[in-house]
């Protein structure tokens, strides 16, 4: 096919490519749709490990993130896992977040996530006594510095809690923690547009793939515009099975609705981890001078519609406030300060995200359905996908068992944790 190239009013002297009667307004060599914090880790990594920044285009429709999961996400990294792979990319994630003042600095600002060391604290019941007992001996087997916990030691560390219904405990090590993402992302997004990477704020609405190639041609976007590409990633995180299904490619991944809670009540001594209780149905974290709750998993798996972002203000008192006030008697009085939702995207084959590329669209990358993890792994998974792409293989934890290929296959690499 013949293009002809011109002057781009558009993109500041770019290219404008005539393919036929439509005009591509620019050219790329990697186009990422999705400027969270995964496309924004993803561009980061792509241009350190050499790929022309110049050549780099991230599209995202919101640059203020109003409704980013990356910024309203919980802001947690643990090492508690049932899979190594995840493991390994949280440890990698923690030691990056360590370092982030000297590793994203620009013209000497150094972005600060405000990383704070907080164990997590995982409770099970008695039918999960066998499976957590193999986690914790996974996690030490990585060097993760997990501590078993039997319900006595439990009590007698957090005298604050019940322990009904709690037969067994995994404390986490130094190397977890609670971080900010939206300062993460910052810091991601600030770094590769110093390094020359051009942010779009555009909503994608079309893929190209050439039939006969099998490969993506160009982008299109709700402007009107078009950007031929070199390679296309989609981390379009809850709107990816969307983005997917404009190459014609399904893609195993909801968006669900997580509600989080604010509360301000009595301060707990000794302080209190990150608390994922199993056992009865609850997640909390110290927050400053706040405590934050998320709504137990089988009531915030509610489908989540692109612009529902309303919480329901039953569901605390109904649902989430007598699960708290059980596992710690304290919180029977306690003062609702605020509440919102945010949209994770779940992989509902495995819980385990999406990396690679596709088999038949040679140039189709992913970088999807971390179901929750994704803003403590977005450093490793960016990471990760830059590899893949300027080296054509993981350098640094392998990945490959997260590939596309196990949709097409029905493989399952189930994340129990």
């Amino acid at each position: 096919m013949l293009y002809a190239y011109g002057p781009g009013p558009s993109t500041g002297g770019a290219p404008t490519i005539r393919r036929g009667s439509r005009i591509v307004d620019d050219s790329c060599d990697i186009a990422i749709i999705g400027g969270g914090g995964m496309g924004c880790s993803a561009a980061y990594f792509l241009q350190r490990m050499g790929a022309r920044a110049q050549g780099i285009v991230v599209i995202e429709p919101d640059p203020t993130y109003g409704r980013s999961s990356t910024a309203l996400a919980a802001g947690g990294i643990r090492q508690q896992f049932s899979t190594p792979e995840n493991i390994l990319m949280s440890q990698f994630g923690f030691g990056f977040l360590q370092s982030l003042g000297d590793i994203l600095a620009v013209e000497g600002e150094r972005p600060d996530a405000g990383l704070t060391p907080t164990p997590y604290l995982r409770l099970g019941g008695p039918e999960a006594l066998l499976r957590m007992a193999a986690e914790h001996r996974l996690q030490r087997s990585f060097g993760a510095q997990t501590r078993w916990l039997e319900p006595d030691e439990l009590a007698r560390r957090f005298p604050w809690m019940r322990t009904d219904g709690v037969a067994c405990a995994v404390l986490g090590g130094p190397r977890e923690g609670l971080f900010d993402p939206y300062s993460m992302l910052q810091a991601f997004r600030r770094k590769a547009q110093a390094a020359g990477v051009r942010f779009v704020k555009a909503r994608a609405v079309g893929i190209d793939v050439g039939r006969s190639r099998r490969a993506v041609s160009a982008v299109r976007l709700d402007d009107a515009r078009s950007i031929a590409c070199g390679a296309l990633v989609n981390a379009a995180g809850p709107r990816a099975a969307q983005v997917a299904a404009m190459a014609e490619v399904r893609l195993p991944v909801e968006a669900l609705k997580a509600h989080s809670f604010a509360f301000r009540a009595e301060a707990l001594s000794p302080a209190c981890p990150v608390l994922l209780d199993h056992a009865g149905g609850v997640q909390l974290k110290p927050e400053g001078q706040l405590f934050v709750c998320a709504a137990p998993s089988a009531e915030r798996a509610e489908p989540a519609a692109e612009h529902d972002f309303d919480p329901d203000p039953r569901l605390f008192e109904d649902k989430v406030w007598p699960r708290l006030a059980a596992r710690v008697p304290r919180f029977e009085e306690l003062k609702l300060e605020r509440a919102w939702v945010g949209h994770i995207e779940r992989c509902t084959l495995d819980g385990n995200p999406i990396i690679g590329a596709h088999p038949q669209i040679r140039n189709l990358y992913f970088l999807n359905g971390f179901s929750g993890h994704g803003v403590q792994h977005a450093p490793a998974a960016g990471r990760a996908l830059a590899e893949l792409i300027v080296h054509g293989a993981f350098r640094s934890i392998d990945l490959s068992r997260f590939g596309f290929e196990r949709i097409l296959d029905g493989g399952r690499v189930v994340e129990a944790v």
